[in-house]
């Protein structure tokens, strides 16, 4: 008789995070991705990182919710959300709606059906005026995107007390090769291109391989509540490109540190402290630059 595989529903399916946690999961789990336009077999997409797939518009939550009230997949990642500080500024009623109603009803509907519910927020609740922050200190987010990821932890939590929020920062390879901060160092860097690295932002950004790796652990135990997940070592991001710059053989001259200058602005230390999830996890999580390491050993073929 053959053992029934517990069934992970990862919304964001064709997002960063959500691919590579796809891919990380493998066999050992049925794997249902969802998104807002589902991939179609034979379509030149990576339809392999899921088993199934199941099509979710989160300005409309309930079709979402419903399927999980039916299905009962056992574990939920909710890491699809309106991600970009500047569309979340553009739009922040629709911001509230993805990033704070829908993870509410999607918890709610988590705590219904038995399913562990896991939700992906930011370490940008937080203001960064000193960093290296805990789960105990009070938030204070700078933009729209802080504040709508905050509510949305806000109702996770009161719908649904056994949830786990992950406060996180990430990098690696995502799906278009342009979503992460390692991406835009390397892609200008082999195009000897000058770029500026800021010395004021500064996060403590973990490989996306060892944040899926801590998630898939973290899924197996009782934690609850918030837990921030990411790397033990802060980066200015000047300080990040170098390291990657080291690490792939790129010229790092070709970086400029300058102070941040963006708007909303980024001069910030949004550093967060792991040691909660080291514990419980009971081994430290890996350093950033070992992960600008691991991003290296598994560059992508044909991505110079």
């Amino acid at each position: 008789m053959t053992e029934r595989k517990p069934t992970w529903l990862v919304t964001g399916g064709q997002g960063f995070l959500g691919t590579n946690l796809g891919r990380h999961l493998g066999t050992s789990v049925h794997r249902v991705g969802s998104a807002r336009n589902t991939p179609s077999p034979g379509v030149a997409s990576d339809t392999s990182t899921f088993d199934e797939w199941v099509a979710a518009d989160l300005a409309h939550p309930d079709a979402l919710a419903a399927w999980i009230r039916e299905h009962r997949p056992d574990v939920i990642v909710h890491a699809a959300a309106m991600a970009t500080h500047e569309g979340c500024e553009a739009d922040p009623e629709l911001a509230r709606i993805i990033n704070a109603d829908a993870p509410g009803a999607l918890s709610a509907a988590a705590r219904e059906a038995g399913s562990r519910f896991i939700l992906i927020s930011t370490d940008a609740v937080f203001e960064g005026a000193r960093g290296n922050y805990t789960e105990e200190d009070t938030p204070a987010p700078f933009s729209v995107y802080g504040h709508t990821k905050l509510e949305g932890e806000n109702q996770v939590l009161q719908q649904n007390p056994e949830a786990l929020v992950v406060r996180t920062n990430f990098f690696g390879w995502s799906p278009t090769r342009t979503r992460s901060i390692l991406e835009f160092f390397v892609n200008a860097l082999t195009n000897n291109t000058p770029v500026r690295g800021f010395t004021d932002f500064t996060v403590t950004s973990a490989y996306v391989g060892a944040l899926s790796e801590a998630l898939e652990g973290l899924a197996s135990t009782n934690a609850k509540g918030l837990l921030h997940v990411t790397s033990p070592d802060a980066m200015s991001k000047y300080e990040f490109g170098v390291a990657v710059a080291e690490e792939f053989g790129l010229d790092q001259s070709l970086i400029t540190p300058t102070r941040a200058d963006v708007d909303p602005p980024r001069n910030r230390d949004l550093s967060l402290d792991n040691t909660k999830v080291s514990g419980i996890l009971n081994h430290a999580l890996q350093t950033q630059r070992g992960g600008i390491v691991r991003a290296h050993e598994a560059q992508p073929k044909g991505h110079a």
